[in-house]
């Protein structure tokens, strides 16, 4: 064989080396047969562009450009500085026709694909246009373009200019893929906000209902929740594509502090911190202002120094929020902080997957790009059940202190030895009945009793001996009074009976039974002693009475009474005393 000159060899060596090194990073033509929908990030290659070229012919000719392949399904550069740029090739092979460059995140500020021509020239490519309202065609407002059919391989450069991160998936779509992937997200998106507005309409019932503040802020909440998906989502651009991108990263960026600040709101109504956790409370109430620094940070520094703060700082008041439901679980055994501990917990789960992939540290996949989002539905529903269970908590708790409170009331007003009302509840409950009687027209009358000789029984049989005839006394005489008559030891052997509807002819029957029931009633001295006896004053209420004077006049009918020989009853209607 023979040999070559010098300078051809050197002249076949450039030849055979030169296309190695003309565009050496490019990735391998992307097949578009492989289906409706393919991932871009397998068959894509990225730069970051510190000096950020504007367009391809400058940026290929730079040489520091330098491509390197993603290797993953979504793009996920994290905070970086700089312009990116994706190269990849389409080959049609047997699959012709257009496709369709979509990416998922709306809020990039500019977005460009580049296409090479025939002649190796660059051109923009257009946007794929959506169907408006009104049925008219305009351009998509999601970052979509339309790639026209092609013969052979394409290349095609990617360009995208933000302050968001870096992250976001993108598809090379058949027109009928892209319809289905859009009919999806808006399936999801539909779903998500309308589990929302229903949860917010059923507590907004609950909460003109109940008028329990913390339903208020619950509907704050959840509604400032899905405003933040809304514009992170870029939903409103669908009715208003006209808002610019650096409008929509504020109010997503209001959302999330007002998100921030109705949560921190609700969770110390809902745990009722201010009075069972006061240290807290200050500290979750130090935390309300920060939102709002988060947002003028936003406006000052741009959009990626606000992700960074409200991913900090909303860590920050979640782990503060279940710490307050911890404590309140375990510190003051409230349960339906359970439901709330689960419920954050729900949320920060999602949202530190969401923030992990933001910063670059996880994959940007379906689930960590809608983990936030399903977080926050998860967290939606178990707060709705977590005030629900709060309800039945605290009136449970209402109805414990309730009956405490009626334990006490009668232990307070209850004789001790005899457990029949006592002197506190007679001077209550005579002024009431006082009043009833004038108002309803009523009559009403008293009987004051007291047991004879009782002195003597104390004095030779001691006061043990005493008590027990007393207790016997006492259960005689509420034997003896009628369904719904008051009947209170006022202290030592003297009882009142308060006679509501009973005119003197009706007490003084009442009180002839008393006198009956006593004296038939064994006490611990008999048969060495003879029976116990009482004496009784009566006194029905005239016209001119107040309650002191109609006790009076009851008391002067008992002194009557006891000097007229015991055993009697003296007062009323005037009638002789009767002996049993």
């Amino acid at each position: 064989m023979p040999r070559l000159p010098p300078i051809a060899t050197l002249c076949l060596l450039l030849a055979l080396t030169v296309p190695a090194f003309a565009d050496p990073a490019w990735p391998a033509p992307l097949p578009l047969e492989a289906g409706e929908r393919i991932p871009l990030g397998p068959h894509a290659a990225v730069y970051l562009d510190p000096q950020g070229h504007s367009d391809p012919q400058a940026l290929l000719a730079d040489p520091d450009t330098r491509f390197r392949p993603l290797g993953t399904h979504a793009f996920n550069l994290g905070m970086a500085p700089g312009v990116l740029w994706v190269a990849f090739q389409l080959d049609p092979g047997g699959a012709p026709g257009a496709r369709i460059l979509n990416l998922d995140n709306p809020l990039f500020e500019h977005v460009t694909l580049f296409t090479r021509g025939p002649g190796g020239h660059w051109h923009e490519a257009g946007r794929n246009p959506s169907v408006g309202p009104s049925g008219e065609l305009r351009p998509a407002w999601r970052h979509s373009f339309r790639i026209a059919a092609m013969e052979g391989v394409s290349r095609h450069l990617l360009r995208i200019d933000s302050g968001q991160a870096l992250r976001f998936h993108a598809e090379i779509q058949t027109p009928a893929g892209h319809r289905a992937q859009s009919n999806h997200f808006w399936l999801a998106q539909g779903f998500y906000h309308g589990v929302i507005l229903a949860l917010a309409l059923y507590n907004l019932f609950l909460f003109l209902t109940l008028r329990d503040t913390s339903y208020a802020w619950y509907i704050a909440f959840v509604l400032s929740t899905a405003a933040y998906f809304l514009f992170q989502r870029g939903l409103h651009l669908e009715f208003l594509p006209q808002v610019p991108i650096p409008v929509t990263h504020e109010l997503m960026f209001t959302a999330l502090a007002l998100m921030s600040v109705f949560g921190l709101q609700f969770t110390r109504r809902f745990l009722i911190t201010r009075r069972r956790d006061p240290a807290l409370d200050r500290l979750l109430r130090l935390l309300l202002p920060a939102p709002l620094l988060g947002v003028a940070l936003s406006l000052w520094a741009g959009p990626a120094a606000g992700v960074l703060f409200f991913s900090l700082a909303g860590l920050a008041a979640i782990v503060l929020i279940l710490t307050a439901a911890a404590r309140a679980l375990w510190l003051h055994r409230f349960t339906p902080a359970a439901y709330l501990l689960g419920a954050w917990s729900v949320l920060i789960l999602g949202m530190v997957v969401f923030i992990l992939a933001a910063l670059g540290w996880l994959p940007n996949n379906g689930l960590t790009y809608y983990g936030a989002q399903v977080g926050s539905a998860l967290e939606t529903v178990l707060l709705s059940l977590a005030l629900a269970d709060r309800i039945r908590a605290l009136r449970a708790e209402r109805e414990a202190l309730a009956r405490r409170g009626d334990q006490l009331e009668r232990i307070t007003l209850t004789d001790e030895l005899t457990g029949l009302f006592n002197r506190r509840h007679l001077e209550r409950r005579l002024p009431e009945m006082v009043a009833g009687a004038r108002r309803r027209g009523d009559p009403l009358s008293v009987l004051l009793i007291d047991a004879d000789d009782f002195k003597r029984i104390n004095d030779t049989h001691g006061h043990p001996v005493g008590d027990q005839v007393l207790i016997r006394l006492g259960q005689a005489l509420a034997d003896s009074v009628r369904r719904g008559d008051t009947l209170c030891r006022y202290g030592g052997e003297e009882f009142v009976a308060l006679l509501p509807g009973a005119d003197a002819r009706t007490a003084g029957a009442v009180a002839r039974r008393m006198l009956r029931a006593v004296s038939r009633t064994p006490t611990p001295l008999q048969p060495h002693e003879p029976p116990q006896t009482v004496s009784i004053g009566l006194a029905t209420l005239e016209p001119d009475d107040t309650p002191n004077g109609l006790f009076l006049r009851a008391d002067k009918a008992l002194y009557e009474a006891k000097q007229s020989g015991k055993n009697r009853v003296r007062g009323g209607s005037r009638e002789p005393g009767v002996r049993s």
